[in-house]
């Protein structure tokens, strides 16, 4: 569900590394492997790993592919504690938001909280990430 996204990610930040970089070691003797490796893949880094946290941010938001196809590993019983067995969060927020008790409002909103939480971490991290690993050419 998200390897369009990071591949499509991935090609982008290859491609976006200037041929003068490749040109320039290969014109010093490098092979085109030492070429890839020691200076297009680390200029194209912070834009792969972006990507990739983009990627998995938005499949933490999509509910209904995990709906429709992520049901084998459904798990009806409400978790008691940390450690117990529960389905995702987006399909858990999905089966408290429809139960009419008073308590499952307030689990439906911290759950929404938590994910919210999560993917705000996510992105931050990928910013994080990409002015680490960002280099000027």
């Amino acid at each position: 569900m998200t390897m369009p996204t990071i591949i499509i990610a991935s090609r982008a930040a290859l491609q976006s590394v200037p041929p003068s970089i490749r040109e320039g070691a290969l014109g010093v003797g490098a092979s085109k492997m030492q070429t890839v490796v020691h200076h297009v893949f680390p200029l194209a880094l912070p834009g792969m790993l972006t990507g990739t946290i983009i990627g998995m941010a938005r499949a933490l938001g999509e509910t209904a592919p995990l709906l429709m196809i992520g049901m084998v590993a459904f798990i009806v019983d409400i978790p008691a504690g940390f450690t117990d067995p529960a389905t995702v969060l987006p399909v858990q927020v999905y089966l408290w938001a429809d139960s009419p008790e008073r308590a499952f409002v307030e689990r439906t909103s911290a759950a929404i909280i938590v994910l919210l939480a999560f993917l705000m971490i996510m992105n931050a991290g990928a910013i994080i990430l990409r002015k680490k690993f960002e280099r000027r050419w």
